[in-house]
């Protein structure tokens, strides 16, 4: 990885951006993931983070950022323009596509810790309503959705680039999905330290996720993921 603000770089000068080269290696080829603003000794954000809860990575996300690599190449299959950024905020990390034609998460995880403060609902109020854009774009196939948050309040999430469009029914726990959702969120918040990454999975151009993939690592051993239908 590069450091963006390293002035010793000889590939680019300081504050600029540099293309990482996708873990995946030639197999694949690159993908243009950049980082924002990346670690000065060359670990990775998923070190960061256990770093700051004093802990490290467990075995179980030793391919972790393979996986990542592997869910932006399929994500920009056939997107032109393309253009995923890695945005890390203490306590979480984002992968957001902030390209020519798209601005949308592709992927957000983190540890779950407790709530740097009490709900802003007057923040989350300003916060535009996801569901004049739901009935503009889906017209007939519109459904009732929240903003929802893709690393729960509970669990330490903050808000605007961690709110989307999310069915209410699955939301607030009153589906079948949304109860079984609404329990691993539970989770999440009731361990603190908890690794939990929240993917999307898009079928048009917008910022509304077709489906969600919901990971959950069960004391550091164990996975629980679940995909849920999001439209």
């Amino acid at each position: 990885m590069t450091d963006l603000n390293d002035d010793s770089s000889s590939s680019s000068p300081a504050g600029s951006e540099v293309p990482v080269s996708s873990f995946m290696g030639s197999k694949k080829g690159e993908l243009d993931r950049l980082i924002v603003v990346s670690p000065s000794d060359g670990s990775s954000y998923l070190d960061r983070l256990y770093d700051e809860h004093g802990l490290r990575p467990p075995s179980a996300l030793g391919d972790f950022e393979d996986r990542v690599d592997e869910w932006c190449d399929a994500y920009k299959q056939g997107l032109a323009g393309s253009r995923i950024l890695e945005i890390y905020l203490g306590n979480s990390v984002y992968l957001f596509d902030q390209g020519e034609a798209y601005e949308r998460v592709v992927l957000a995880y983190g540890l779950s810790s407790q709530p740097k403060a009490s709900r802003d609902q007057d923040r989350m109020r300003r916060f535009p309503d996801v569901n004049i854009g739901i009935q503009k774009h889906l017209s007939d196939a519109a459904f009732p959705a929240d903003r929802g948050h893709f690393l729960s309040h509970a669990s330490g999430g903050e808000l605007d680039i961690n709110l989307f469009p999310q069915r209410r029914d699955l939301n607030r726990g009153w589906s079948a999905e949304g109860k079984c959702f609404r329990k691993m969120e539970k989770y999440v918040a009731d361990h603190r330290g908890t690794f939990h990454y929240h993917r999307t999975v898009y079928d048009d151009d917008t910022w509304i996720p077709a489906s969600l993939e919901y990971g959950v690592l069960v004391g550091d051993a164990d996975w629980w993921v679940c995909v849920f239908a999001n439209k």
